[in-house]
């Protein structure tokens, strides 16, 4: 006698269900490392901004604890010998202590460096990374550019003996007075970084 076998209704319902579940766990699982990714990525964006607000909190200090202060001292320095120069025909300055005053910590930019490197100024605020990198590309190329001039000309200026003493003393200062322009110029442009709403929204340790 042939066997006959009893089929058990398929559950449709259940099938569906734990299908269900399971493309739902999946898809929370990929979000929840998209949202681990996204924190990362947010994480390490700001740990690179807040690298290069310090800097940029260094370099405004050295601007105007350092910078400027030396700036004001070798401006009375050649003034005194333009006096001397015109009321006595001498002077015991000389240029020499203009270039040891120049001589000075540079200016920093190498955490924004690293940031651009890195690649997470991408995800920054893009009106804020732009502030900050026309700030350091103009104290990187303009500025520089002024005080690597600044003790060329003093070294020119030393060896050309054809040139009058009080002649040399007018050209120095006239660079003094330049170089202290464009200082107070970067300051400013410091000053005006430091105000941005985003610019003090970042939450660092300082």
């Amino acid at each position: 006698m042939p066997l006959k076998y009893i089929h058990s209704p398929i559950k449709w319902r259940a099938i569906f269900a734990e299908s269900a579940f399971i493309g739902a766990s999946i898809l929370l699982a990929f979000a929840l490392q998209d949202w681990d990714e996204d924190k990362d990525i947010e994480h390490r964006t700001m740990i690179a901004l807040c690298n290069v607000k310090s800097e940029l909190i260094f370099n405004q200090e050295l601007l105007k604890n350092d910078y400027i202060p030396r700036q004001q001292g070798m401006l009375s320095l050649s003034e005194a010998a333009i006096f001397e120069l015109k009321a006595e025909s001498k002077t015991k300055i000389q240029l020499n202590q203009f270039q040891e005053i120049l001589l000075t910590e540079p200016l920093r930019y190498s955490a924004w460096t690293l940031a651009g490197e890195s690649g997470y100024l991408v995800y920054a605020n893009f009106e804020l990374a732009t502030e900050i990198g026309a700030l350091i590309d103009y104290q990187e190329d303009r500025y520089k550019m002024i005080v690597q001039r600044m003790n060329s000309s003093i070294i020119d200026l030393k060896v050309l003996v054809d040139t009058s003493p009080l002649k040399r003393f007018i050209t120095l200062k006239d660079m003094i007075n330049e170089w202290t322009i464009q200082t107070e110029y970067l300051e400013s442009r410091y000053d005006n970084l430091f105000q941005r709403e985003d610019f003090i929204a970042l939450t660092c340790n300082e």
